[in-house]
């Protein structure tokens, strides 16, 4: 005999003759269950943030081998293949119905022309301009040079949006400025400084920066998954690169017979198409099972990785005075991510939890 409890859809038989070893054997199987998923989430979190740290610096050595050691030495080509492999795949997955569009009836063609197609521009400049640059420089000061990026993008921030900084943050902003004025202006360790690469960097820095307040200005409010994000923003990039890059370059091309290249080396092409996707990927997939504050902290770790590339891999010598300029940056971009972050002054109750969201 025993008896049968009842709990929503659960049904649980307790027999009084079995209770205590099956209350054991219930906890100790309760305890293997808990340890299981919990080994599992962590090997999987391990792995993920793993992949995340080494597909963006690969990434990077993959356009940069492309580039010099291929010879494939036209950059707006090199840069459209990201996002015409973006495009492809995300408009399949719509049309096999394995992609959901949440502003499907919302995004028509003038809203697209207004609003997508600038983002998209700006977003294929910055790849442009990102990948030219290691014709003229080396990757270890390329990657001091992206320092820059916030001070460019707080600028524009205020003269766009009239949005300022608070007195801390311009202080790590100019921490930042300094410690990477610090490790391009001694180049002794013969980094290769170009006043063509610097212009470069500072035009992709600036064109990075107007993506990110158009996004915000002209997208507030449509919040997208990655790949809807892709579906709606990489075609623009896509056919202005691929345009601009069949103008530009293609006579050169054709001129050269430098097609030949792609060919004999379709691997990096191919993995040059599809890891820009993977990084875009690999971001969100960080985000879902850690944080957004976890993703911060790894892509602050993940900066110095390209550096160490250009030091191991193409022997780019770098000067005491260079590393700790670049370590003053680093730790005050840091500084200035972690300032930027949203704090949370109180615990938040449920019932005030669904009016923040609205808001």
């Amino acid at each position: 005999g025993g008896r049968c409890l009842e709990g929503g859809s659960r049904e649980v038989v307790l027999c009084r003759g079995s209770l205590g070893t099956g209350q054991g054997r219930a906890r100790e199987s309760g305890r293997m269950g808990d340890q299981q998923p919990l080994v599992l989430r962590l090997v999987v979190g391990a792995a993920t943030c793993s992949v995340y740290m080494a597909v963006g610096p690969f990434l990077m050595v993959l356009n940069k081998e492309i580039l010099d050691k291929v010879g494939f030495k036209y950059p707006m080509l090199v840069s459209s293949l990201g996002l015409i492999f973006a495009t492809i795949v995300t408009h399949t997955m719509e049309a096999t119905g394995h992609l959901k569009l949440s502003f499907k009836e919302t995004i028509n063609a003038k809203f697209w022309m207004e609003k997508c197609l600038p983002v998209g521009i700006c977003h294929a400049a910055t790849l442009a301009f990102g990948n030219a640059i290691y014709l003229f420089m080396g990757m270890a000061l390329i990657q001091f040079l992206k320092a820059f990026t916030p001070i460019v993008t707080a600028l524009i921030t205020y003269f766009m949006l009239g949005r300022t900084e608070r007195p801390i943050t311009c202080v790590a902003l100019v921490c930042v400025c300094m410690g990477t004025c610090v490790s391009i202006a001694n180049n002794k360790g013969g980094l290769g400084v170009t006043t063509v690469g610097l212009m470069m960097s500072f035009s992709g820095s600036a064109c990075e920066a107007i993506r990110l307040v158009m996004t915000d200005k002209l997208l507030s409010g449509y919040k997208m998954g990655v790949l809807e994000n892709m579906y709606w923003l990489a075609p623009a990039g896509a056919a202005s690169l691929f345009v601009s890059g069949l103008a530009l370059e293609g006579p050169e091309i054709m001129r050269n017979g430098d097609l030949q290249l792609v060919w004999d080396n379709p691997i990096h092409f191919m993995l040059a198409a599809s890891l820009g996707l993977g990084v875009q990927l690999m971001t969100t997939m960080v985000i879902k099972v850690s944080s957004a504050t976890t993703l911060k902290v790894l892509a602050q770790v993940r900066n110095v990785i390209p550096v160490l590339c250009g030091v191991v891999l193409y022997r780019e010598g770098i000067s005491n005075t260079q590393a700790c300029g670049y370590c003053l940056s680093a730790v005050s971009f840091a500084w200035y991510t972690w300032l930027k972050m949203p704090r949370e002054s109180k615990p938040k109750d449920p019932s005030g939890e669904e009016a923040e969201m609205r808001e």
